[in-house]
């Protein structure tokens, strides 16, 4: 499926110069697609965040709203 994304930003991807240097275009909602696939590549490349993940659903500890609020300092 990723590779499918890739090849329809790909027909998208308008190639200019600003100022002498060269610069790509893309679409931003394309742009938007194009940072999930890489964020998604990342996290499935890690080592760490499967264990991570273990880690938290081991735990299940709850958080009132009043808590979530004190710790995001919001």
């Amino acid at each position: 499926m990723a590779h499918r994304n890739l090849a329809t930003i790909d027909k998208k991807i308008e190639k200019t110069r600003f100022r002498g240097e060269p610069v790509v275009v893309i679409p931003l909602e394309d742009w938007r697609k194009l940072e999930d696939l890489m964020e998604d590549t990342e996290m499935r490349n890690s080592n760490i965040l499967p264990k991570e993940i273990i880690k938290a659903r081991k735990e299940k500890k709850l958080y009132s709203a009043a808590e979530v609020k004190r710790l995001l300092r919001l």
